[in-house]
């Protein structure tokens, strides 16, 4: 009986046998035939258009009347009697204790934003206590919601519930019948309606 010895494989051989096979694996996991393609996948977050909001007034033409107490020298008489100045350029002189100069006009709030909060003011532009005293007045047009008292004088608190109201204002400007008053010269500032945010 013949025996025939299988010559093992050399240390060496087997080295080079283990970095073929791995350089195959390699290669496999690198080509796209390969296990190493990655999986991936996307969905859009739904999210609603953002603005900003706005905030102003917006005032309709201005009405001047003159109202003055006036004695007929041919009767006697004394009768109230009013006077439309609006549009007149003409400064107003001789005023007497109890003429009234009121001016009126419509402001038409933008008070759009969420949470938004701000404060009406009317400011009449002349100092109280001189010859001429100013008096404002707010009065909602019907439909319109009542706004709450400001923080200061002559001032009105409004929020988004606001939006598109309008309101007339009123300013009288009245002579005051102390002594004091006589040959004075007032110079108003101007009339001015402000919306300030809170």
């Amino acid at each position: 009986m013949t025996c025939t010895a299988r010559p093992r494989p050399s240390t060496i051989g087997r080295t080079l046998a283990a970095a073929a096979a791995s350089l195959l694996a390699l290669t496999l996991l690198g080509s796209s035939l390969g296990t190493a393609a990655r999986w991936s996948d996307e969905a859009p977050l739904e999210t609603r258009a953002v603005s900003t909001g706005s905030l102003g007034v917006t005032l309709e033409p201005v009405r001047v009347v003159h109202h003055h107490t006036d004695l007929d020298p041919a009767t006697g008489t004394v009768r109230r009697e009013s006077t439309e100045l609006t549009g007149s350029a003409e400064p107003l002189s001789a005023l007497a204790p109890g003429d009234t100069v009121v001016v009126t006009a419509r402001a038409t709030l933008d008070v759009e934003g969420t949470n938004l909060t701000a404060t009406l003011t009317v400011d009449p532009g002349a100092p109280a206590g001189r010859a001429v005293v100013p008096r404002v007045e707010l009065t909602t047009v019907p439909g319109a919601p009542v706004p709450s008292p400001g923080p200061g004088p002559s001032s009105w608190t409004v929020t988004g519930a606001h939006d598109g109201a309008a309101y007339d204002v009123t300013v009288s400007y009245e002579v005051a019948p102390d002594p004091a008053a006589q040959d004075t010269t007032v110079e108003p500032g101007p009339l001015t309606v402000a919306l300030t945010q809170n």
